[in-house]
């Protein structure tokens, strides 16, 4: 059973490390950052939620969007590759400047894989942590040799 405090803690804290998580993925083609690290992020916000409400409820609210997460993001990871192409070279980096009022927009082909990655790493993490937390739970529930009501 969680703690009453470790639910508040998920329930304010999520969305905040989720919005971190955002951001560093929005910098990341730039500056320091990027998908790999944007999915980490986003997946420790997620075992807050394991923490807190188990691993069974967050299987049932997160567990059929993971397998699809992650191909999803191996296919946005290729198609960025191969956008490439069309401007000279696989991989190679394309960009298109928008402009919004006063400010400039910068999207490109890196954007796009950082994305593709930030959705396998959130998937496969997920899935790792869930995988875990459920072991940890079945370990919890069994008795032990010592166990099992004979006095």
């Amino acid at each position: 059973m969680t703690e009453i405090y470790l639910r508040l803690v998920d329930l304010i804290l999520t969305p905040i490390i989720m919005l971190i998580a955002i951001m560093l993925f929005l910098r990341g083609h730039d500056l320091p950052g990027g998908g790999f690290i944007a999915g980490l992020v986003f997946a420790a916000a997620i075992e807050l939620s394991i923490l807190a409400r188990g691993a069974e409820a967050t299987r049932e609210r997160y567990g059929p969007w993971l397998a699809p997460l992650i191909g999803v993001g191996l296919g946005v990871a290729v198609v960025a590759g191969l956008i490439g192409i069309y401007g000279g070279g696989f991989f190679r980096g394309m960009w298109v400047e928008l402009y919004i009022g006063a400010s400039k927009l910068k999207l490109g082909t890196p954007q796009l894989f950082d994305l593709g990655v930030m959705l396998v790493v959130i998937g496969m993490a997920i899935t790792y942590l869930l995988r875990l937390s459920e072991a940890a739970e079945a370990a919890t529930r069994t008795p032990t040799a010592g166990e099992g009501g004979q006095s």
